[in-house]
């Protein structure tokens, strides 16, 4: 979809032997050009397919629980869902409103503690991140950019909460991962014994893309005692520290272009928790691929499998997200031991390659294997474009619904948020086919001047409620309440939490 008006293709040598190559000025590295036929405008309406507004609230947007695993809290018929450190009371799904707002932060965990008889939220605090921008569109690559992020004197590390009484939130404990490191992007806790966090925790760890300075390993943390948090082991990727220089050069064919993902992004999820007899855990690693770790030994991680696509394109982070699939066997036995993998684009406006989703087959610990493509969502047939590559803003999915939820989670469903695509529903009763079977596209914020403003896209998060068949979508113009056919018919009526999606995690939260 480039444009053709520049100059013809061309290879040159640089003084130090090496060929650089360049296909037309403004094109060769990522950011590549803007798309022909990009609009220059944000478009305002709305489309859907399959898919009906329960309700509307623009004015709790974006940082509605995160992206990740685990963000509901509930007692009785109450429900609430993490907001910016204070939490949305959606009791009522058509009267949802913000209670206790504090800014804590959001990229978080929220579980019940059934030993401690408590809920815990972990938060992560990293480093400041250094997206390309209209100043500086290499991003970490312009030195004064990135010693704005480095400089920074915020809190790295996770902070543990007591939010047994929501209304009052107490502070357990700060545990700092490393002073000069980029800190814990995210951490994933469910209520046992350990937590797992994509930590920074000094300035080795490699990260080629322009949106970190620095990257992150996997720290495994003691959360027996929230208030006095222990760190257990640490693992990196083979070459991923810049003392690993040669390993890093001869192994990874992504090295050296400073644009790959080169660090964790998803700490491990553990299906089953360590002290129960678990081994496994799942990670999202970027250009590195998705690993299957070995927690045999907490205190020395190794690592069983991993997975990439042989055709992976630079940039973006392929190995965003991944949840596994809770699946009861006898009725789905065709969707046991598997992975979806999701990732997330960083360019905004198709300026690197696409990159999907993938359904993993983990039967084989040691040799997990790509089985199943999602395909590329379409634009409505009325909108202005032709692709989302055109529709400004970043195309790509970014997170899946949290795998820690109220009700019986259904394994055959896949909702993702997309970004400027919007939220995407897919079921993958097949795994070798997903096949897309809803959607819905807000209409756009931001204004087109301010290119921060639009850059994401609109669609953060995704956050299903099973047992109400209720669809809960964080965006920067709002949070919206959907219902689906495919689903079922919606409730809108409060109810009492029965069951959680994982049997094991939350157990006794209604004591």
């Amino acid at each position: 979809m480039a444009q053709n008006d520049d100059h013809s293709n061309a290879m040159k040598s640089s003084d130090d032997g090496e060929r650089n190559f360049s296909v037309m000025a403004g094109g060769g590295v990522v950011p590549f050009r803007l798309p022909a036929g990009a609009l220059n405008f944000l478009d305002r309406n709305q489309y859907s397919s399959n898919m009906d507004v329960v309700a509307y609230f623009p004015s709790i947007n974006l940082s509605i629980f995160g992206d990740e695993h685990s963000c509901m809290w509930a007692k009785g018929k109450r429900r609430l869902i993490a907001y910016k450190g204070g939490w949305v009371d959606i009791t009522e799904p058509k009267k949802a409103v913000v209670i206790g707002e504090s800014n804590l932060g959001v990229m978080q965990s929220c579980v019940y503690n059934k030993e401690l008889k408590k809920w815990i939220r972990v938060i992560g605090h990293q480093m400041p991140l250094t997206p390309g921008t209209p100043q500086y569109p290499r991003g970490k690559y312009h030195p004064d950019y990135a010693r704005q992020a480095i400089d920074d004197p915020g809190f790295r590390g996770i902070k543990t909460y007591d939010v047994t009484n929501p209304e009052k939130t107490e502070l357990l404990n700060e545990f700092e991962t490393g002073r000069n490191g980029f800190g814990v992007h995210l951490p994933f806790y469910d209520g046992g014994k350990y937590a797992y966090l994509a930590a920074g925790w000094d300035d080795q760890l490699r990260m080629e893309s322009t949106e970190r300075v620095y990257s992150n390993g996997l720290m495994i943390v003691d959360m027996t005692d929230p208030s006095k948090v222990k760190e257990v082991s640490r693992w990196w990727v083979p070459g991923q520290r810049l003392d690993e220089e040669e390993l890093y050069r001869t192994t990874y064919p992504f090295a050296g272009d400073q644009c790959s993902w080169t660090g964790n992004r998803t700490p491990c999820i553990v299906p089953v928790r360590v002290e129960d007899g678990g081994t496994v855990g799942y990670g999202g690693w970027g250009h590195f691929g998705m690993y299957v770790h070995d927690l045999s030994d907490i205190h020395n991680p190794k690592v069983y499998g991993k997975v990439t696509h042989p055709l992976e394109a630079i940039g973006a982070i392929p190995y965003h997200h991944v949840v596994p699939v809770t699946a009861d066997p006898v009725r789905y036995p065709r969707l046991q031991d598997l992975v979806v993998a999701v990732p997330e684009a960083l360019e905004a406006d198709g300026r690197e390659p696409f990159h999907t989703s993938y359904v993993v087959d983990v039967k084989d610990l040691t040799n997990p294997r790509i089985i199943g493509i999602f395909p590329r969502p379409m634009p409505h047939q009325d909108a202005p474009y032709k692709d989302f590559a055109m529709a400004r803003g970043r195309f790509s999915s970014r997170a899946m619904q949290h795998w820690i939820a109220p009700g019986r989670a259904r394994p055959d469903v896949v909702a993702l948020s997309y970004l400027n695509a919007g939220l995407r529903l897919y079921d993958i009763s097949d795994p070798t086919e997903p096949k897309e079977v809803a959607y819905f596209v807000p209409p756009r914020d931001g204004e087109m001047e301010n290119y921060l403003s639009w850059r994401r896209g609109t669609t953060e998060a995704v956050f299903i409620e099973w047992d109400r068949n209720l669809i809960w979508v964080s965006t920067h113009a709002g949070l919206y309440c959907l219902s689906a056919p495919f689903l079922g018919a919606p409730i809108l009526e409060p109810m009492a939490v029965s069951q959680w999606s994982v049997p094991h995690v939350n157990l006794g939260w209604d004591d």
